[in-house]
């Protein structure tokens, strides 16, 4: 999707976009990716840091930060981020919504201007929309992309230490973050083949 849309200037495409790969690579949930403000983005050099003010284990609600480092693909979230920030005008220092609904006036489109973020359900088909170009047999959802994202970080060949991709994810135990993991076949034969029989 981010390579076919890549040179795109169109500011739905671009914050669709941008609302899955951040909610991928940063295991959020939707009510922490839709609460997100401008203001709780921190841009470095070659990673960022989100301020997530809301979260479900948040027992303390001093809010969690979430670091995300630059891609070198066309899904890289820090491009996608910037290119929809320029497109939607946002200031990185604004407090208003980063993901807010569209308003498509005489064919020109552009953010609402009410500080509202982007509904359950309007976000939801969205992401649906986007996969049916993908594969039409598919059926995610909005979690399908926290689940799918820490699958992917789990089993990668990079070996992940498990209290950095709890953290990450911001689940309370082993158990929480385990569910959430589904084991690549070659993941689960490599258990065998280290017996060496």
């Amino acid at each position: 999707l981010c390579d076919r849309y890549y040179n795109s200037i169109d500011l739905c495409i671009v914050r669709n976009l941008c609302m899955l790969t951040l909610a991928y690579s940063g295991f959020l949930r939707y009510d922490e990716l839709s609460h997100l403000r401008c203001k709780d983005i921190s841009f470095k050099d070659d990673y960022i840091s989100l301020h997530i003010s809301k979260s479900k284990t948040d027992q303390y609600r001093d809010g969690k930060e979430v670091v995300i480092c630059k891609g070198t693909t066309s899904a890289c979230p820090i491009d996608l981020l910037n290119k929809y920030m320029q497109l939607a005008n946002l200031n990185k220092s604004d407090d208003s919504f980063l993901f807010k609904p569209e308003n498509n006036s005489k064919g020109h489109v552009k953010l609402i201007c009410k500080d509202k973020p982007l509904s359950y359900t309007r976000a939801r088909e969205i992401i649906k929309s986007l996969f049916k170009q993908v594969d039409p047999s598919l059926s995610i959802g909005l979690h399908s992309l926290r689940a799918g994202g820490v699958t992917t970080a789990a089993n990668s060949s990079c070996n992940i230490n498990e209290r950095c991709l709890k953290k990450h994810g911001r689940w309370k135990t082993d158990f929480a973050k385990d569910l959430y993991i589904k084991d690549s076949l070659e993941s689960r034969l490599s258990v065998s083949k280290s017996i060496n029989f």
